[in-house]
């Protein structure tokens, strides 16, 4: 089925990330870095040394191929965005994995897969696809749910799940920390690192 071979895929992807960690400080590659000439290289480029089949960057139902980035025009190179939040959001470079509290609920990668015009539940329709994800209610025509309406997702623990996506809008929703589907959020558990006595952040 192709959903449990998504899930097999990310997986699979996660323990090569985790991998890399292990190697460089406990940091996770750059979403995307240029290159010398204008070029682009993403985190898949960091990836393969630790991946065996590079066909696993391709979602069976959620194809990326003869797509582009959106804001810089290379390639897109999976159907995979990474969690933007491990580099550069709360503070200038990479943040160490080791560092997130609660890793089996903090998302580490998404769908992302062609940009599809009538909305994340709708079929492959313009040569646009992301390398890094924010949130959902941000722009849901980039993060889809193709799995009959699910999103396939690792998280920073190695596991991959299958999730309803809870927000696709942005009403009543943190897209910082909040929550992406299931109990997984987009960072840390939907908590702040070291504010854990509260209620997650949806």
């Amino acid at each position: 089925m192709a959903r449990t071979r998504c899930l097999t895929n990310q997986r699979r992807m996660a323990t090569g990330l985790l991998l890399y960690a292990l190697d460089y400080d406990g940091c996770l590659p750059p979403p995307e870095y240029p290159q010398p000439g204008g070029k682009w290289r993403t985190w898949i480029a960091c990836l393969q040394p630790y991946i065996a089949d590079q066909e696993i960057t391709d979602c069976p139902v959620n194809p990326f191929k003869k797509a582009t980035n959106p804001y810089h025009g290379y390639p897109a190179d999976s159907s995979y965005a990474l969690n933007l939040r491990f580099f550069g959001v709360f503070a200038p470079g990479p943040f160490p994995i080791d560092n997130v509290e609660i890793p089996a609920q903090t998302v580490l990668l998404t769908e992302a897969g062609l940009y599809r015009g009538d909305g994340p539940f709708g079929p492959p329709s313009y040569p646009w696809a992301m390398t890094w994800y924010w949130d959902t209610a941000w722009w849901p025509n980039v993060y889809p749910s193709p799995h009959n309406r699910r999103m396939n997702v690792a998280v920073a623990d190695g596991h991959s799940v299958s999730v309803k996506v809870a927000y696709y809008t942005p009403e009543g929703h943190d897209p910082l920390y909040g929550r992406l589907g299931g109990a997984v959020y987009n960072w840390n558990g939907g908590y702040p690192n070291g504010q854990t006595d509260g209620a997650p952040r949806e």
